[in-house]
């Protein structure tokens, strides 16, 4: 038997009082539009915000909510971020968005070359702050980045495939 790690991230399945986000992100995932989705979801959570509190805390880490799949393949999930939890550096399917809704978040920006990534920017990220992108089809390797919570952080990520799915990079 294989255990995870302390610090490894947990997943969950859906949100109790979930509903309404759902039944946007399911209008909103039938004819993707980027800029739309983008637009739609910071409206919407700014109008019937999540707390942060009704989502897993994992300390150390953070825990991912999945909060609807289409069956297009679109994601919508929700993180909660333990204060100084790192992802890896990794990369996302053709549309990524993320959003912070509580709390603030450290990105760093990643370019790849050949079988190397190298950091190209860094940005923080707080309540209500984004970013969005739309990179190559049917690649894992677009919007490369590492996220680092600055506190205990709720963010939502949308992607146009299971974020799962994404490349894993180190740094040598």
């Amino acid at each position: 038997m294989t255990t995870e790690p302390d610090n490894a991230p947990k997943t969950f399945i859906n949100h109790p009082n979930n509903w309404k986000f759902q039944a946007l992100l399911t209008t909103l995932f039938k004819h993707p539009d980027p800029d739309h989705i983008t637009e739609e979801t910071l409206t919407f959570l700014r109008q019937y915000p999540l707390f942060i509190e009704d989502f897993p805390v994992c300390k150390h880490t953070y825990s991912r909510t999945i909060l609807y799949r289409s069956p297009n393949g679109y994601e919508a999930m929700a993180a909660r971020w333990d204060k100084k939890a790192v992802s890896s550096i990794h990369g996302h399917p053709h549309y990524a968005l993320i959003l912070v809704v509580k709390g603030r978040l450290g990105v760093e920006y990643y370019t790849k070359t050949g079988d190397r990534v190298e950091l190209t920017s860094s940005a923080v990220l707080t309540e209500y702050d984004f970013f969005s992108d739309v990179g190559r089809q049917g690649n894992f390797d677009n919007h490369i980045h590492r996220v680092k919570a600055c506190e205990e952080t709720l963010s939502i990520h949308i992607s146009s495939d299971d974020a799962a799915k994404g490349e894993v990079f180190r740094l040598d």
